[in-house]
Order: C-alpha cells, then sequence, then structure tokens
C-alpha cells in the first residue's frame, strides 16, 4: 500500500510551522539532516478503482524542529521505529552532515557546525600541496 503526504501547512496553521524558527539556519545552513517532531492527520483516501485499492494521503498539521539532546531522542526513535518496521538497522556513527547546525553565523561552535572552505581557500590549499610535492587529493579522498 502506498501514502502520499501532503506537507503544506496554510497561512491559518502558520503558528503549528515551527520551520519559521530556524528560517536563518535552513537558508545558512543548507545541508545536513535535521529533525523533527510532527503530527498528521488523514487528509483524503483515495480510491483506486483499476487497482482495487484506496490510497491515504496525510497532511502535517504540526512541526516542530528539535536539536541538542532532543534531536539525539529523536533519531534514535526514528531508527527504533524503522528497525521495528523493516528488521534493518540504520547503524553508524553520525557523520558532520547528521549534525544540527548552530546558529549559521559562519563560525565554529559547540554543535560543530564548520564553515565550507572558498574557492580562495582551496586553491591556496591545493598550491601548498603541489609545492610540497603531494597529490592534489588529500589522505581523505577530498580535492584540493
Amino acid at each position: 500500500m502506498a501514502v502520499k503526504m501532503a506537507a503544506q501547512l496554510t497561512r491559518a496553521q502558520r503558528e503549528f510551522n515551527g520551520l519559521d524558527r530556524i528560517e536563518r539556519e535552513l537558508l545558512d545552513q543548507r545541508r545536513g539532516v535535521r529533525y523533527a517532531v510532527v503530527s498528521f492527520h488523514v487528509k483524503r483516501v483515495s480510491d483506486e478503482i483499476d487497482e482495487g485499492v484506496e490510497i491515504p494521503t496525510v497532511q502535517i498539521t504540526h512541526i516542530e524542529p528539535v536539536d541538542g539532546d532532543d534531536a539525539d531522542r529523536v533519531r534514535e526513535m526514528l531508527a527504533d521505529r524503522y528497525k521495528d518496521r523493516t528488521g534493518k538497522s540504520l547503524d553508524g556513527d553520525p557523520t558532520l552532515f547528521d549534525v544540527v547546525p548552530g546558529d549559521g553565523d559562519g563560525q565554529d561552535d559547540e554543535q560543530g557546525t564548520v564553515p565550507e572552505p572558498d574557492a580562495d581557500e582551496l586553491m591556496a590549499r591545493r598550491a601548498e600541496r603541489q609545492a610540497a610535492g603531494l597529490p592534489a587529493f588529500s589522505d581523505g579522498g577530498d580535492p584540493l
């Protein structure tokens, strides 16, 4: 069975869109997985007569992003529910892209965000490596 999703919150539901609180973060730190707590309801059920099935469409009715310890708990709950449903594990340590971004000011902070190097910095690193007789790629496989 398939379930469709409708996620748009209307103006009347604006107070239930907690993503507005992190709008600046989303613009400043576009990468990374973030976590949220959501509620939803069944918006409609479509009859697919040719296939003989009904397909529900759920609509997100409230979303609140979480970070820090709350994000860790949500990530664990997500992994547990996934394992219960599929029998598969979401093993692996969090990567840089799993870290919840900081305040987006471009500075290193206690949550582990690191600003991405600009083109000038990358070219300077590459020139340093070439001057040292090193290959253009670092040991980690990152091009420089």
